[in-house]
């Protein structure tokens, strides 16, 4: 029987979070207003004083153990102080999975600690190409086995940490007119050398996260490496997608619960005519459907992590989480910005910033109309 009710460690995890939500959230706006191509740490420090930043890293090698159902928890409200914090997280938690699913043991053993540390570890998924997004089909980046190693040419796109990464899983192919049969997984130093930052890609919302170009240029990466086995690369990443994608669903939770949480102080607070708007039915009942909307996309989340940590069958249920999270949030940021009026346009004010941040999650993991598409065929 599914038991949503939250034990005193998930209920202090939660407590704990929001007790740093104040310096959290004027942090990242500093730093989205800022817009360097420099990151900023002091973020992710928190997060891993806390051992925090990767807690799916289980307790054999330092880490929390985190499954998916507390994993949620955690990015629901990191996704309500700072969406961009909670992206960063999502491709170190890929990294994780692929690693804890496929890995050997001594590839666990080398790399899992490392990710424990007080000094925060940041990782990449090297996938999306230029002409190749949702159909990796079309990957061009190339690797070739010579001896003992693998020597990786290419270019990656719209690789998140991919410049500051301490370690990237790159997704290559071995024959690119069969790149997806061919393809296969390959763990590389971020200091590896052949490695370099094409250009920065300023991007609309989430400024925390770093996002550029990364190019390959004869990267020598040992056979060990290999995580899996050639040929199963495109199974690995829509396995690693597959089951990250409630999290993403989570984090628009998150974001969703902020803008919710703005707009009802505010029309509280705001007098028009010697009342609050929120005693004008229309405002008030607006604000009911976004609570609901916000509360069905939480338990549509948890129920797919739960089906996840349980070795039930997630597959359609993590596509509709993600569907139903992203969704929520687009749709209850632009409610509240309509509710808070003009000021919400306003560049500094919490609901600009969150209008922008919102925008990427629906294409992450595979776009909605992806997600759309995996329903159906399973209908």
């Amino acid at each position: 029987m599914v038991n949503f009710a939250l034990n005193n460690n998930q209920k202090n995890l939660i407590k704990n979070i929001r007790m740093l939500a104040p310096q959290l959230v004027q942090k990242e706006m500093e730093i989205d207003q800022r817009r360097s191509e420099e990151f900023d740490y002091s973020l992710v420090n928190e997060l891993a004083n806390f051992n925090l930043l990767n807690p799916m890293v289980p307790p054999e090698y330092g880490g929390r153990g985190f499954d998916y159902f507390n994993y949620a928890l955690l990015m629901e409200e990191v996704g309500a102080i700072c969406p961009g914090l909670a992206a960063v997280m999502i491709f170190n938690c890929h990294f994780i999975s692929v690693l804890e699913s496929v890995g050997t043991e001594e590839q666990k053993a080398k790399y899992m600690p490392i990710f424990t540390q007080k000094q925060p570890r940041l990782a990449a998924m090297a996938l999306s190409e230029k002409n190749a997004g949702s159909d990796a089909g079309n990957m061009s980046t190339l690797a070739v086995k010579e001896n003992n190693h693998y020597i990786i040419n290419g270019v990656k796109e719209y690789v998140t940490s991919g410049a500051i990464a301490d370690y990237i899983i790159c997704f290559a192919t071995l024959d690119p007119s069969r790149a997806r049969s061919q393809m296969l997984a390959l763990l590389v130093p971020g200091n590896a050398p052949g490695i370099r930052q094409g250009q920065f890609r300023k991007t609309m919302g989430i400024r925390y996260s770093h996002c550029s170009e990364l190019i390959f240029e004869n990267v020598s990466v040992p056979t060990e490496n290999l995580i899996g086995a050639e040929g199963n690369g495109y199974m690995i990443i829509t396995q690693a997608i597959d089951r990250d994608k409630v999290l993403t669903g989570a984090i628009g939770v998150g974001i969703a619960r902020a803008a919710f949480d703005i707009a009802l102080a505010f029309a509280k607070e705001r007098k028009q005519f010697g009342r609050s708007i929120y005693d004008n039915q229309t405002i008030a009942f607006e604000l009911s459907k976004m609570a609901a909307q916000i509360e069905a996309a939480r338990m549509v989340v948890w129920k797919a992590c739960w089906l996840l940590d349980n070795n039930e069958d997630f597959t359609v249920a993590a596509s509709i989480a993600k569907i139903a999270g992203t969704t929520a949030a687009e749709e209850v940021v632009s409610k509240a910005m309509d509710i808070v009026g003009g000021r919400a346009y306003l560049e500094g004010h919490p609901l600009e910033k969150l209008y922008r941040d919102v925008k990427i999650f629906s294409n992450l993991e595979g776009t909605n109309h992806i997600q759309n598409a995996i329903i159906t065929s399973l209908l």
